[in-house]
């Protein structure tokens, strides 16, 4: 298998915008649905959040143009859910599509950390995995990309929640 690790800067995704508005925070993003072209719902989680950085996500969402709704789900532990229904726009793509594009597949979890969307992918084929790092370039700024070889016991051994590369 092929991993494929990539950080971006993505242009017109909401939670990235977001994560450069409060780079001190990590959000963690199980995923959502794409409703439509340049419309979402997603689920973030905020990890070690306080009361007054929820209350900052909260209000920054509540402050963006698009957010339809941001909703405080749930707290349970160190992690605060949240769910959002935005349209975004003018977009330049989600990333989710380039690596479903690349026949790639999310190992671990998205996460926001520092303004920068961090990825794990993997791929069975090298071409798959080089096409995918070219369809993100006109998503933003590609701050790191990473293609190795690696076993697929990486899927069942792997932690792939851990802080991202700096």
């Amino acid at each position: 298998m092929l991993q494929v690790k990539f950080g971006i800067v993505h242009e017109g995704c909401l939670v990235n915008e977001l994560s450069r508005a409060l780079p001190e925070l990590r959000f963690i993003c199980p995923g959502g649905f794409v409703l439509g072209p340049s419309s979402v719902e997603e689920i973030i989680i905020l990890d070690h959040a306080d009361e007054k950085e929820r209350e900052s996500v909260l209000d920054q969402l509540g402050g963006m143009v698009g957010v339809a709704e941001a909703e405080l789900l749930e707290c349970v532990g160190d992690k605060t859910f949240i769910r959002i229904v935005a349209t975004v726009s003018p977009h330049t793509g989600f990333c989710s599509d380039a690596v479903a594009r690349n026949h790639g597949f999310r190992i671990g979890m998205e996460i926001q950390h520092g303004g920068i969307e961090h990825w794990e992918v993997g791929c069975i084929r090298a071409s798959d995995a080089q096409q995918l790092i070219e369809d993100l370039k006109p998503m933003g700024e590609i701050k790191y990309h990473s293609i190795s070889q690696v076993s697929w016991r990486v899927l069942l051994e792997g932690d792939h929640a851990q802080a991202p590369p700096n």
